[in-house]
């Protein structure tokens, strides 16, 4: 029943939900684990550098957010969407697999700004990308659909990172390198949605 439900469903929909999936599934349990990460690198003052960081990413969305929003609002159809939500995604997982280098707490902040850049660059494009295709009459059901997957593979993303992360320390940078990646592969799925040349949103604004 399942897979007959995945076979008729909207594929940029579905795809959709498998970038989000890659790219915020394991972050949930990143974010949870960067505070103890970093305290092993930058010892001393570690909650001071994580309050400087998370404000650098929140004010760096802050800033880019509208701008960004503008821009893509002007240009017709959606390749430009696409683009840049390829681009964000890339943005968002690179600065994990820096994070094994972080040795200053100015390195911190640099990746918080790329990261803070990334995701300006993903959710307001991935947002309107989803909204505009899902299928009149059955938003519920494809955003419950969205729901219900990206709350169970993040229970298990978040239970296998927490087991490996808590081996030790080198598997401590193995997880955030191999988190980076994996949330960069997030845009092999948008890449995928150029093959469907009748979604909505290649033809309206």
């Amino acid at each position: 029943m399942f897979r007959k439900y995945i076979k008729k469903m909207n594929k940029v929909v579905l795809f959709l939900t498998l970038s989000d999936v890659f790219t915020w599934g394991p972050f949930f349990i990143i974010s949870a684990l960067s505070g103890i990460y970093l305290s092993n690198r930058l010892g001393a003052g570690t909650v001071e550098f994580v309050g400087v960081g998370t404000a650098i990413y929140f004010l760096t969305r802050a800033i880019t957010q509208i701008p960004i929003g503008s821009i893509t609002d002007r240009i017709k159809k959606d390749r430009d969407e696409l683009i840049i939500l390829i681009v964000g995604i890339l943005l968002m997982g690179l600065p994990y697999i820096f994070y094994p280098l972080i040795t200053k707490d100015y390195h911190y902040y640099i990746l918080q700004f790329i990261f803070g850049l990334g995701v300006s660059l993903n959710l307001s494009n991935w947002r309107k990308l989803f909204a505009m295709n899902v299928d009149k009459g059955r938003e519920g059901r494809q955003y419950g659909f969205y729901e219900t997957i990206i709350s169970i593979c993040t229970v298990i993303l978040s239970a296998t990172i927490g087991l490996v992360a808590n081996l030790g320390d080198i598997y401590f940078d193995i997880v955030m390198i191999c988190s980076g990646i994996f949330m960069m592969a997030g845009s092999i799925w948008v890449v995928m949605i150029f093959n469907f040349k009748k979604r909505k949103t290649n033809h309206t604004k």
